[in-house]
């Protein structure tokens, strides 16, 4: 365990290494792209929009939350990256993301929603997310951790099989 003046050394120099990371520009997707961001973005590798396969995703970091979901009785533990950490790689400078699927289904994601950590979870209860059973990506918030999140409005947010986001 670290002083506390080690730690916050520490701290800062993990802070600036991971914004000198979100300055450096995006490398090319090398498997198949699973999400294409546009929009009002500063760092872009195709033409005028950010494209991630999963291991470029995965390179953002990973994290995972226990939750219910809308249809779920049971609490299902969702892993993935948080959609926050997507955002800052790419510089955004918008106020909502339009996330959209694949069946064309789409939905507005407020940027104040970040405040609750939502992710794109890649997996659920330890089982690698497909196309048949919501994947690649689904948004996911932590339901159960705040009571607000347990309104429809919420519900309708959380966009499975998950291709696109666009920052307004």
């Amino acid at each position: 365990m670290l002083p506390l003046i080690g730690f916050v050394y520490f701290a800062i120099a993990m802070g600036l290494s991971s914004l000198s990371y979100a300055r450096e520009p995006l490398p090319l997707p090398k498997g198949p792209v699973v999400l294409t961001v546009s929009g009002k973005i500063k760092r872009t590798n195709g033409n005028g929009v950010a494209l991630f396969d999963i291991k470029m995703l995965e390179a953002l970091g990973r994290t995972s939350f226990t939750s219910r979901w809308d249809l779920s009785e049971a609490p299902l533990l969702f892993e993935g990256v948080p959609l926050r950490a997507l955002l800052e790689r790419i510089g955004v400078l918008g106020k909502s993301l339009r996330a959209s699927a694949l069946n064309d289904y789409a939905a507005v994601i407020p940027m104040e929603d970040l405040r609750f950590e939502p992710i794109l979870a890649t997996k659920v209860d330890g089982r690698t997310l497909t196309i048949r059973d919501k994947g690649p990506l689904w948004i996911a918030y932590p339901r159960d951790a705040h009571k607000v999140l347990q309104d429809a409005k919420y519900d309708y947010r959380w966009v499975w099989q998950l291709n696109k986001l666009h920052v307004e």
